[in-house]
């Protein structure tokens, strides 16, 4: 694996999500080997990814190359490999592709994985939304759905085309607003004899109330607007066990469904168990207020992985992209200073609001001192910041493209199935006669 020849210090960056790639860019004027490493080749915008499952965007535009991003950072390199072991102490992490890399410093930003809570069924059944082969596993399953129902319509009152969602967050939110969405105005024109009005979407959250980070006014023109969609909205609920075809309530009822999507937690990723550490809820590990590991103060952890308190409150901030993304670049600030014999700063969340799309321009913007915006002009903001907020212009063009049309047309042009096991078509004239 080629590696920086000089004898300067090696940063290593475990993770291209938000974080990762906040705490490596930050390093970009520093006197440091920067190495990024990520089980994957290219970096998640996990905001848009309900997006990817309803066909309005293609895997291109919420995924970006890696080495792309570093092209104009001389210091830092790129490579793609699973993490199998870590040594806190040495400062060594062993890989399945490459060689084992011992640093100076070492970011921790693995990320997270989903949390099923331990819920009868839902690892084998249920369809998470946390990364890229998520998105498009769901999508790829919904169509097949709708496939089979055309083909054989008894499959609907079997709940071949019911599905439930569970989490009132914005990921379970943005999710059932947008299957409504594709279901209504989509796939009930590509199959006209499968009626769409016959498929039921269900929303399942285990608290009083949706959307609790937010005010009651938000929270309350939620539900009015998930009404109008039909959305079957289920508070105070949990769900006891998935089967292929159904799902089973707490309540004791049963919701027959052939789709489950699942919104409702995270945890931290697994590699955190076997590093020794006192971890919080959800296998995060709990840092300082510069963002290192307690007993190892060149390692730092950030991002979905991390339990990052507050200094305000106290309390652990959510596992939010803007705190992800925040988090990485005070490390490799803190990693900068530290290389220039200066102390590292404590971490300081700047919350800039809270927004998410509930529906066709139906959206919901919190700003920092409460301030709140609702429906279409809330929808352009939402567009606005998570437009800005994709890593390249390209990623950028493609999305307002793609949104702008849908809004006229209500397209979604990447409502396609794309089997990986299919064989490759033989080229023109192999076999034939001549």
């Amino acid at each position: 694996m080629p590696t920086d020849s000089s004898n300067r210090p090696r940063v290593v960056v475990l993770g291209g999500g938000f974080a990762g790639l906040g705490a490596a860019q930050q390093l970009q004027h520093s006197d440091a080997e920067v190495v990024l490493i990520d089980r994957h080749d290219y970096h998640t915008f996990q905001p848009l990814l309900y997006q990817v499952a309803t066909g309005l965007l293609d895997t291109s535009t919420v995924g970006h190359a890696l080495r792309d991003l570093f092209h104009d950072q001389p210091n830092a390199r790129v490579h793609e490999a699973n993490v199998t072991g870590i040594d806190l102490a040495a400062r060594e992490v062993r890989f399945d592709a490459i060689e084992p890399l011992t640093c100076d410093y070492l970011v921790l930003a693995l990320g997270a994985e989903v949390n099923f809570f331990g819920v009868e069924g839902a690892q084998e059944c249920a369809f998470p939304l946390y990364t890229l082969a998520d998105a498009v596993r769901l999508k790829n399953h919904i169509l097949r759905r709708w496939e089979a129902a055309d083909r054989n319509p008894s499959l609907v009152d079997d709940g071949a085309l019911n599905v439930v969602v569970v989490g009132g967050g914005p990921t379970g939110i943005e999710s059932v607003g947008a299957l409504t969405e594709l279901y209504r105005q989509n796939l009930g024109k590509d199959y006209p004899d499968v009626r769409p009005e016959q498929a039921r979407l269900t929303l399942v959250e285990a608290g009083p109330e949706l959307f609790p980070m937010f005010r009651p006014d938000i929270r309350q023109y939620t539900t009015r607007i998930l009404a109008k969609l039909g959305v079957d909205v289920r508070l105070g609920e949990t769900v006891a066990s998935i089967s292929p075809t159904s799902v089973r309530l707490k309540s004791g009822e049963e919701l027959p469904a052939h789709t489950l999507v699942w919104g409702a937690g995270l945890q931290g990723n697994a590699i955190v168990r076997s590093l020794g550490l006192d971890l919080q809820r959800g296998n995060r590990i709990g840092v300082a207020p510069d963002l290192t590991v307690p007993g190892h103060p060149q390692v730092y952890a950030v991002g979905d992985i991390a339990a990052i308190a507050d200094v305000k409150t106290g309390d652990v901030l959510p596992q939010l992209g803007s705190v992800a993304q925040q988090s990485g670049q005070q490390a490799g600030h803190n990693i900068a200073r530290r290389l220039r014999d200066q102390d590292a700063d404590h971490f300081t969340y700047h919350d800039k609001g809270t927004m998410a799309a509930i529906g066709r321009g139906a959206a919901v913007v919190q700003m920092r001192r409460g301030h709140t915006m609702k429906g279409k002009a809330a929808a352009l903001a939402w567009g606005a910041v998570h437009a800005a907020l994709l890593p390249a212009g390209a990623d950028r063009a493609r999305a307002a493209l793609r949104w702008t049309v849908a809004g006229f047309t209500h397209e979604r042009a990447s409502r396609i199935v794309v089997d990986e096991d299919e064989h490759p078509t033989k080229p023109a004239g192999v076999g034939k006669q001549r």
